[in-house]
């Protein structure tokens, strides 16, 4: 006999993200964007995405003091186990983020969800270097920058399991800076990795909780 799993209606919040991350250079608040995906949540549904969009501090992020409208990620109903992927975004400047509540507003959540599900559930850590919206990637193109992912990861869930869910984070692929100087009328390149590939990016925190259906 086919096993058979329970409907429960997830409820997801962040909590804090913490740890060394690449926001931890130096002490500048940074505007980052945090996507959280939910992979087969039921049968027949692909994937679910959240966005939304923080500042950081270089200790990280910590949204627990926050109303709850402004740490909820889902409600959502789960069947059986399902995955979480977590992804942050480089620091975003103002007229970038600017432009990304604007792609928000053409309701990019429903058109995303088969695209996220295509591109970050591969097997091994680059898979999740890629930004989930590609919609949004286009809009930033725009600007000369796409959003780059520079910590993420994954976990698989089974519904029933209330309280804190902390995943480990990594640098998915590495972060390189370019830095240009000029001597003599002449113009140098040089290539500066700022993180490698599976560098420890510090931990994001969830709180989970199941209603059932």
């Amino acid at each position: 006999m086919a096993k058979r799993y329970q409907r429960d209606t997830l409820e997801m919040q962040l909590q804090a993200i913490q740890g060394t991350g690449p926001w931890s250079r130096g002490s500048k608040r940074s505007e980052r964007i945090v996507t959280v995906t939910l992979v087969w949540p039921r049968p027949l549904v692909a994937s679910r995405v959240a966005l939304q969009t923080h500042t950081f501090t270089a200790s990280g992020l910590d949204v627990a003091g926050k109303d709850w409208s402004e740490r909820i990620l889902f409600k959502e109903t789960v069947e059986g186990p399902f995955g979480v992927i977590a992804q942050i975004s480089e620091s975003m400047s103002a007229q970038q983020l600017a432009k990304v509540a604007a792609a928000l507003g053409t309701m990019i959540l429903r058109a995303a969800g088969n695209e996220a599900a295509r591109v970050a559930v591969g097997p091994g850590l680059a898979a999740l270097a890629r930004f989930p919206f590609t919609y949004v990637a286009g809009e930033l193109s725009s600007l000369g920058k796409t959003a780059r992912v520079v910590a993420a990861g994954r976990a698989t869930l089974m519904p029933g399991q209330r309280g804190s869910v902390e995943i480990p984070l990594a640098v998915p692929e590495d972060v390189i800076r370019l830095r240009r100087s000029t001597r003599a009328g002449r113009t140098k390149t040089r290539r500066e990795t700022l993180h490698k590939q599976g560098e420890p990016a510090g931990t994001i925190r969830f709180d989970i909780d199941y209603y059932r259906d």
